[in-house]
């Protein structure tokens, strides 16, 4: 598919026209292709087609629309770099920042995939109420370039979408419709591209059900009317001119850097970035000379304004305000006479209702305006008709939050650029909109209580059901207290233990059999000991071969085998699909019931009630959003650095090499890692050889493997709950932070944590929950990752074809000539192909959940035809589907290879591939994990060569997640240069 012609897209074909129009490149004004403009007959015919394919579409479940959303954004992410050189062609910015818009759109594809539409349902003793929603129809998204955060939502929810495109910016969603069809079912996304009559004729089409818009809010209202006429529901994203207040006590060397990238990101044309900045007298002066200077540097990567109309109402702006003198402050950057450019500029403290100031100005030019006080702070930055963003920053977050709670603004942010978020409604007050487009429920692990944003869906008239209600007492016999003394008299001591026995041992021990005899359970394959004892289970988890008991199990029975009572293990494909991702069945309580240092307290891993884990789960996000973990690339690269001198240091000498363990490297190189990006500091293990902290770690991983199956332990008397070492260590740095707040404002995940945190009586996240989230951020950010980093390398030092060809392709990207260059992420981590390959393959070969993450059954299932009863713990076999012979090809040998055709081919989300789980129990810190990995082992195959060193012991043992037995191995390792 080439990127030079366009058409539209109608009942899944692309349509030519006889009449054509063609964008400019905002960078030299040049023509750019020509685009067909659609015809009312074109109109008709799209809504005709999507009224036909929205009955099929509709009935398609949720799972199942969301999937293909899944595949899509692969598909776009696919030819992301054709749709980054067209997003840059037409809208005139850098590659790099249509790249984070490009990524971003993949995201806001994915997401409907976390919730699901939920069924309400209300109960009292005379009738069961019931509220479903059902899909509007025919939605019509009318929007510049963030046409993905209104398609999604609207094919999520059964929906059919027709595009219709920015006239002055239609290339990349042309072609994105156009690839849409090799995803989605004909007519269900189509895109028209035309002249100003054609969204009228959008509106007014009595059979579109709804209207979504981004643009004016004169635009805005005029749709308002016309949608008025046939009743249509309308959502609409329009101007604002918004305010930002910076309080006297901010860290201004901190916050300057972002308050600067966050105004001149794409020249200032976002519709949530700052126009108006109120900064508190006393820091005025410093604020806005610190934040010119920066922005100096920036100014040189400021694109242009993306069209000729915009320029010129930008340019008026500046030359009216300079008419009327204000103080200018242009940043450094000439006008370039050829393209749309216009000099950053910053107006130092106009009046506050100067026309400047009260109009937006959609580009690269903000009002830097003083306050006095809190109050005159907000009534100024509340002096606006619009109200669709705002910003606060301060070093005291409590105070922060007061002041954001009294703007009048759709989304606040506080001490960070405005950035929206798939997973959090978006929306303006006053006139800066009416309505959100996300589907606003929880996400789909919630239970109970729902609620779906209804502007894609109707709601149905409640069904009602009556039932009778009554009331059984029974006989209460005169004589029972006097039976009961009786029984207590002749009770002797001996005899009152003999029944402590019969009681609490015998007669359990009797049911459990009996209730295992007769559970549908006895019929699925496995050992008839497994059937009715845990000890075969128990005394493989506490050798840490859990792991291997399981692929022995299904070697011999099959995919689907018993483990222990009520505990079976699915090796089928398909199976483990349905269970972690399709229907995603919720956590084992036996499981992870167990996996809690605080029974009553669990943390994001351990919640197996999907509404309180959701409410958890939408706390921590924003520590994992790709934004934040890009920010934290720099902190990585230092631990990585200090890992590339401390192996220098060992090479010195005449042969330039060195014998190491490789595990303690990188083991200590991930503890560092999480020290850094979490703790404000490293550990420095790398450098000084040892920390208590990671053979604490590894201690605390071992019980908790044990404790997850043999929940007795946890009642053992005086046992501690918490590793000592650890509780004290958790409990410092928290208390540390606290006494710092306002003070010292550090940006790592630890303080992301702190800030959220609130001890108060009923409060669901308290200093303990703080800790306890941190050991689970130490653990499995480091111990996991660095698992998986171990044995990609040693995978490669077994197979040195591979090895040289990977070499191969990291000097490619980062040649010899340029060793002091520094490895970047957002330069080569998705076109480094062969090193995911390499990485992918170690992992299905070796997961680190190798026997998946258990589930339970909510009600009675079938899998693969047994009968499951309800509170059966489920093991979705991760490494029994990654070494499936009928899927993947010599399933046992390490080949990478195999990963390049499946790229190629846009498969790797269809694939049985489940490192790091699916579903809403996916990983939070996949992300995370992979940008530590690409850093570390680039830059250490940049700098050195690994040499296999043989007898070494490559057992594994599975311990929360697979390991090496061992604590050492030896590899040999040489200066390249």
């Amino acid at each position: 598919m080439n990127f030079d012609t366009f058409y539209n897209i109608i009942a899944g074909q692309p349509r030519s026209a006889r009449e054509t129009t063609s964008g400019v490149n905002p960078l030299d004004r040049s023509s750019l292709w020509p685009a067909p403009v659609a015809t009312a007959d074109d109109v008709e015919e799209a809504v005709r087609s999507a009224q036909e394919a929205f009955p099929a579409w509709s009935q398609k479940t949720y799972k199942q629309r969301t999937e293909l959303l899944e595949k899509f954004a692969d598909l776009y992410l696919a030819h992301a770099n054709e749709f980054c050189q067209l997003i840059a062609t037409e809208c005139g910015r850098t590659v790099g920042n249509a790249a984070i818009e490009v990524y971003f759109a993949a995201q806001w594809l994915r997401y409907p995939s976390k919730y699901e539409i939920p069924e309400e349902i209300t109960e009292d003793d005379k009738k069961t109420s019931i509220i479903t929603h059902e899909p509007l129809g025919v939605v019509a998204a009318i929007c510049p370039w963030n046409s993905l955060g209104k398609i999604a939502p609207a094919l999520a929810t059964g929906n059919c979408v027709i595009l219709k495109p920015s006239p002055f910016t239609p290339y990349s969603s042309l072609k994105l419709v156009e690839f849409a069809q090799q995803v989605f079912p004909p007519s269900v996304l189509q895109v028209l591209h035309g002249h100003d009559d054609l969204g009228p004729m959008l509106v007014k089409h009595p059979r579109i059900q709804k209207i979504t818009f981004t643009g004016s809010t004169t635009t805005g209202k005029q749709i308002l009317r016309d949608a008025a006429e046939t009743m249509k529901r309308v959502t609409l994203e329009t101007a604002g001119n918004n305010a930002s207040i910076i309080l006297p006590d901010v860290n201004i060397i901190a916050v300057i850097p972002q308050l600067a990238g966050g105004l001149w990101f794409n020249a200032g044309q976002v519709c949530i970035a700052t126009r108006r900045m109120y900064i508190h007298q006393d820091i005025f002066d410093e604020v806005v000379a610190q934040l010119a200077e920066a922005s100096k540097d920036l100014a040189s990567s400021i694109g242009p304004i993306q069209n000729e109309m915009q320029l010129v109402r930008l340019k008026r702006a500046l030359t009216d305000a300079n008419a009327a003198g204000y103080e200018l402050l242009p940043l450094g950057k000439t006008e370039a006479a050829e393209g749309f450019c216009i000099q950053p500029t910053i107006i130092k403290n106009p009046p506050p209702d100067a026309d400047v100031v009260q109009q937006e100005n959609f580009g690269p030019i903000v009002s830097c305006i003083k306050f006095s006080s809190l109050d005159e702070a907000i009534s100024l930055a509340n002096n606006s008709d619009t109200g669709l963003a705002a910003s606060v920053w301060s070093g005291d977050i409590s105070a922060a939050k007061r002041v954001a709670a009294k703007l009048e603004a759709g989304n606040v942010y506080i001490n960070g650029p405005p950035q929206p978020d798939p997973y959090v409604p978006f929306g303006g007050h006053k006139q800066s909109g009416l309505g959100v487009d996300e589907i606003e429920a929880p996400p789909k692990t919630c239970s109970g209580m729902q609620r779906l944003d209804t502007w894609f869906m109707h709601n149905t008239s409640s069904v009602m059901d009556s039932k009778p209600l009554q009331y059984l007492l029974g006989p209460k016999p005169d004589s029972l207290v006097k039976s009961v003394s009786e029984v207590l008299k002749s009770l002797t001591v001996t005899k009152a233990f003999g029944a402590f026995i019969v009681l609490f041992i015998i007669v359990p021990r009797v049911f459990d059999f009996l209730r295992n005899l007769f559970s549908p359970v006895i019929s699925i394959p496995g050992p008839l000991i497994n059937k009715f004892s845990p000890w075969p289970l128990e005394i493989a988890t506490f050798k840490g071969k859990s792991h291997l008991f399981a692929r022995a199990l299904h070697r011999k029975y099959g995919p689907i085998v018993v483990l222990a009572p009520g505990m079976i293990s699915i090796g089928d494909s398909k199976e483990i699909k349905r269970i972690i991702q399709s229907e995603d069945w919720v956590k084992s309580e036996a499981i992870y019931g167990n996996f809690r240092q605080d029974f009553h307290r669990p943390t994001l891993l351990a919640f197996t009630e999907k509404k309180a884990y959701s409410r958890r789960k939408r706390m921590l996000s924003s520590m994992f959003g790709i934004r934040y973990i890009r920010s934290l690339e720099p902190l990585m690269r230092s631990c990585v650095d200090a890992g590339v001198a401390h192996l220098n240091k060992l090479c010195d000498n005449p042969s330039k090499s060195t014998i190491i363990n490789l595990q303690h490297f990188i083991h200590g190189l991930a503890i560092d890692t999480i020290g850094v990006t979490t703790f404000g500091g490293s550990f420095h293990v790398v450098e000084n050889g040892s920390h208590p902290l990671p053979s604490r770690l590894k201690a605390g991983m071992k019980i908790s493997a044990v404790m997850q199956l043999i929940s007795w332990i946890k009642y053992i008397p005086f046992l501690p709950k918490r590793d000592p070492y650890i509780e004290k260590f958790t409990f410092d740095i928290v208390d540390k932070r606290r006494k710092e707040a306002g003070a010292v404002k550090h940006q790592d995940l630890l303080q992301h944590l702190v800030d959220v945190c609130d001890d108060s009586p009923g409060s669901e996240f308290r200093t303990s929950d703080v800790q306890d989230e941190s050991v689970i951020l130490l653990a499995a950010g480091s111990e996991t990752t660095a698992n998986a980093e171990l044995f990609t390398v040693i995978q490669l030092l077994k197979h040195p074809e591979v090895m040289k060809k990977l070499n191969a392709e990291v000097d490619k990207w980062y040649p010899p000539s340029e060793a002091d260059r520094a490895t970047e992420c957002a330069y080569s981590q998705t076109g480094m192909t062969y090193l995911q390959a390499c990485i992918d393959e170690t992992m299905r070969l070796i997961p680190g959940q190798a026997t998946g993450s258990p589930r339970e059954t909510s009600k009675q299932e079938v899998l693969l035809g047994y009968k499951i009863p309800r509170g059966t713990t489920v093991f979705p076999n991760t490494q029994e589907a990654h070494l499936d012979g009928s899927i993947w090809d010599q399933p046992e040998k390490y080949i990478p290879e195999r990963w390049l055709e499946i790229y190629s081919q846009n498969q790797t989300s269809a694939m049985p591939y489940w490192p790091f789980s699916a579903g809403s129990r996916i990983c939070v810190g996949k992300n995370f994990a992979f940008q530590e990995m690409h850093i570390s082992l680039t830059t250490l195959l940049r700098k050195f060569t690994f040499e296999y060193v043989p007898g070494q012991d490559e057992t594994t043992v599975f311990r929360i997640a697979q390991q090496l037995e061992a604590d050492s191995y030896k590899v040999r390792v040489k200066k390249r240069f």
